[in-house]
């Protein structure tokens, strides 16, 4: 107790005479020290920073650099929507995306939204590398990607921008993926358009099927009735002889007090109306059924080629063809509509300038290398503060 008393008396003594201040000098950062581990280890330090850093900087300037082109297309108008051009999607056979594009105020037209989903789809680029493989590109098709070839959309425009590496033929190539965009793409809408007439088609001779039995009931129910307004009539002639004319602001309301004669010719009115609209839709359903048997080969053609690099112009070639099988036919002037369509589209995927220039990608040199110099100056001081740790370690424990 006594040991412990003086201890604290000693303390006590110590505080005071150095001013009531505590030592925390064990506490505080010494800049010095880092410096010092620094400048000891000041070779790992240069050869682990500078050397790599001049390393990346003379392989960056001395690569292959990159070179672009850049198509601008105006789509600020329907007259430049493929969709829109084609006569917009109808029925079942356009999908829910499709119409909400096309119906939503809030969203872009077509050109926006869908093109550059169906030129990014796994299906488009493996058709465009197939393309370019063929046309002598092969490491090109390899790397074929969003990277090197990049869709822009904004309120006006859409740009595509093709970029190569330096002694391709970057010209060649932003051709060929042009001609893709241009020309296969628009092959896209064609279908889906045409899948969705031949739903809309099947379901107008669904209707008009499920009606006629309608009509034809009621046809069979007026028939009867005139029968019998005939028997009636027969019957008691006094009962249509002339009298006393009335009017009525309601006719079909107050239709039991007519005339038993006005009776007879509203039968004969409404039968001649049912006859004539079971005849017209019998005409339409005969039209349909037509019309779905051409959508349908017109589908079945595209479908066929569009594994391969079929292009809208081979297809306007396919439709002439079969205008020459409709001759005098009543479907005629609906293939000569869809020829027009199909030219309307050709003639809307031409770019505003129609050869861009070539123009060099800058690599951006001096800010990569400061990068790669800022991320190597912290990894080699770390490793040297490492290794400082690791020898004076080692030293504490053979002194020990």
């Amino acid at each position: 107790m006594a040991s412990s008393h003086g201890d604290t008396e000693g303390s006590r003594s110590l505080s005071t005479k150095t001013g009531g201040r505590t030592d925390t000098s064990a506490d505080e950062i010494d800049l010095n020290d880092y410096l010092r581990v620094v400048w000891k280890r000041r070779h790992l330090v240069v050869l682990g920073t500078f050397l790599p850093a001049l390393l990346f900087c003379l392989i960056l300037a001395f690569s292959p650099g990159e070179c672009r082109v850049t198509y601008t297309y105006d789509v600020r108008s329907d007259e430049k929507d493929p969709v829109a051009l084609l006569g917009g999607f109808t029925g079942a056979g356009a999908s829910d995306k499709c119409r909400a594009d096309l119906e939503s105020d809030e969203l872009p037209g077509t050109v926006h939204t869908m093109v550059p989903d169906r030129f990014y789809s796994d299906e488009n680029l493996d058709r465009l590398a197939a393309r370019l493989r063929e046309c002598g590109f092969g490491d090109y098709a390899e790397r074929i990607s969003r990277a090197n070839v990049q869709l822009e959309t904004s309120e006006t425009s859409l740009a595509m921008t093709v970029t190569g590496r330096r002694g391709e033929d970057v010209q060649r190539i932003s051709s060929i993926v042009r001609d893709n965009l241009e020309n296969v793409i628009p092959m896209y809408f064609v279908e889906e358009h045409l899948s969705g007439e031949v739903v809309r088609l099947k379901s107008e001779m669904a209707n008009i099927e499920e009606d006629r039995f309608s009509l034809e009931l009621e046809l069979g129910r007026k028939k009867a009735i005139l029968v019998r307004l005939k028997t009636l009539a027969s019957a008691d002639p006094g009962m249509t002889q002339s009298g006393p004319i009335l009017h009525f602001e309601n006719v079909h309301k107050d239709s039991a007090y007519l005339p038993l004669s006005y009776h007879v010719q509203a039968a004969d009115v409404n039968i001649i109306n049912i006859e004539e609209t079971i005849n017209a839709d019998q005409k339409k359903y005969s039209y349909y059924g037509k019309l779905l048997s051409l959508d349908e080969r017109l589908l079945e053609e595209v479908r066929n080629k569009m594994s391969s690099h079929y292009a809208v112009g081979e297809f306007h070639s396919f439709l002439a063809r079969v205008a020459g099988d409709y001759e005098g036919s009543e479907l005629r002037h609906y293939l000569s509509a869809y020829v027009k369509r199909v030219e309307n589209v050709m003639s809307a995927s031409a770019p505003i300038v129609e050869r861009p220039g070539v123009y060099l990608v800058p690599k951006g040199s001096l800010k990569k290398t400061g990068i790669v110099f800022a991320a190597l100056l912290m990894i080699t001081t770390f490793g040297a503060f490492l290794l400082e740790a690791v020898q004076e370690s080692r030293k504490r424990v053979r002194e020990a």
